[in-house]
């Protein structure tokens, strides 16, 4: 009986639920070349398997409230985040920022969506030819440092008025990026209003184990990306110097479970940090490759399921 109790316990799923990201359909922030239009993106997260999605780049998907819920609805998924990307150090940056996340948090909240994702902008020239390589990051100094930090936070505070939690991304190729940085935005910025968006596949690329951190930091760990390095593929991209986009085109990022994430070592770490939120998939992807984007999707979700980090059964749409 012991023995049954334990196995139980052991493939007890511990997800809210698992949302696709319309980044595994090759949609960016910084590529407005769309592969495929939105309807049969959210044709195809459904018909994976999912029961989430995020917003993804503003404009992709509908931009009007009801809408937008309707478009969700009608396939069984509902909305779990949008994110805002700024480069939050620079000062004439930060109005417009301010300006995109007051109608985004009122397009999340009219949507039911939960949280705000905040990261710094990708694709930078002081920092985008570094992405993965600390020895070659040049960080902010101090001035620089406090304007992300209290960027960050004005942020978060139009995210808590419109009843969302703001989960911090640290992301390759921007000024958070490695371990040093990442400690620092969590011990610089109010615990009350600044998470963490946990994605194991950028703390991976950049040497940061990912279950370590998840348990290290569980209470402000708001949110999980979920997606898997190509061990082959970055240790190529950090030698010829590559920069984020430019590892992604290489497919430096696969389906869950054929690469360098541990899924049963995450499985422990989100029961030892009693994990208990939503996930997102999300497979950065641009080129084409042997499988399809729903190929992908469906693959990394059986992944999941074979791991008992969730079930078909254990997520509410």
């Amino acid at each position: 009986m012991l023995k049954i109790l334990l196995r139980l316990h052991i493939v007890r799923p511990m997800l809210a639920g698992i949302a696709a990201h319309p980044a595994s359909w090759g949609v960016f922030s910084w590529n407005a070349t769309d592969p495929q239009p939105w309807p049969t993106v959210l044709d195809e997260m459904a018909a994976a398997g999912y029961n989430g999605v995020e917003l993804g780049r503003i404009g992709f998907f509908p931009q009007e409230p009801a809408q937008l819920e309707e478009a969700l609805s009608t396939r069984g998924l509902a909305l779990v985040a949008g994110f805002v990307v700024a480069a939050l150090d620079e000062p004439e940056q930060l109005p417009r920022a301010i300006e995109t996340a007051e109608r985004l948090c009122a397009l999340l909240q009219g949507a039911g969506a939960r949280h705000l994702v905040v990261l710094d902008a990708i694709g930078t020239p002081r920092r985008s030819p570094a992405a993965g390589r600390s020895d070659a990051a040049v960080r902010l100094d101090p001035p620089a440092w406090r304007r992300l930090v209290d960027a960050t936070q004005r942020l978060a505070e139009i995210a808590a008025d419109h009843g969302l939690t703001t989960a911090f991304h640290a992301h390759a190729g921007t000024h958070v990026e490695f371990e040093d940085e990442l400690e620092r935005l969590l011990a610089d910025t109010d615990p009350a209003l600044v998470g963490l968006c946990l994605d194991t596949g950028h703390s991976l690329f950049v040497g940061i184990d990912p279950v370590e951190l998840l348990v290290r930091h569980g209470p402000r760990v708001h949110y999980l990306h979920l997606k898997d390095v190509d061990a082959t593929r970055r240790e190529r991209a950090l030698a010829s110097k590559m920069s984020f986009p430019q590892a992604v085109a290489e497919g430096v990022f696969c389906p869950l479970g054929e690469g360098m994430l541990d899924l049963d070592a995450l499985r422990g770490g989100l029961h030892s940090s009693d994990f208990a939120g939503w996930a997102a998939v999300e497979q950065d992807r641009l080129a084409p490759t042997a499988r399809s984007a729903a190929e992908d999707a469906s693959a990394s979700l059986a992944q999941l399921r074979a791991a008992g980090i969730v079930q078909p059964e254990s997520v509410s749409r």
